[in-house]
């Protein structure tokens, strides 16, 4: 049992200077600590009181600051905006006879060259096709 303890003792001590370590190195790198350290937590419960937090008082600040803010931002965009009140309609684009008239061309002729690729790809399978019919009937 008190062998035990000792251990205990000794973890615990290993456990504080890795924490001074830490938070040593924390202060030479600049860095926030983004937890407490065990210790501390114990020390806060031991205590009894909670940890961190904010009173009514300081939300109900927080609260009205950030109110006054978002209202004051969207009094500013609305004086911002147009002060006839109706935003100015885009005039609606339209396609000219000339440019649907070059948009069908182009249309047409990449079709036909397709067709005229599909054709040639489709040539040789019709000739072998056309050769071993022949053949066949040549037999006959």
């Amino acid at each position: 049992m008190n062998e035990t303890r000792n251990i205990i003792q000794q973890l615990e001590h290993q456990r504080n200077a890795i924490d001074r370590a830490i938070s040593a190195l924390r202060e030479v790198d600049g860095s926030s600590s983004p937890a407490q350290p065990a210790s501390a937590l114990v020390s806060h419960e031991s205590k009894g009181r909670q940890k961190g937090g904010i009173s009514a008082e300081g939300r109900a600040r927080i609260s009205a600051a950030t109110k006054a803010r978002w209202a004051a931002k969207k009094a500013a965009e609305a004086t911002a905006q147009a002060p006839a009140g109706k935003p100015a309609k885009r005039k609606k684009r339209r396609l000219s006879p000339e440019g649907r008239a070059r948009i069908a061309e182009a249309t047409r002729k990449r079709w036909a060259d397709k067709r005229a690729a599909d054709a040639a790809a489709q040539a040789p399978k019709a000739r072998k096709k056309a050769a071993k019919k022949a053949a066949a009937q040549s037999e006959a």
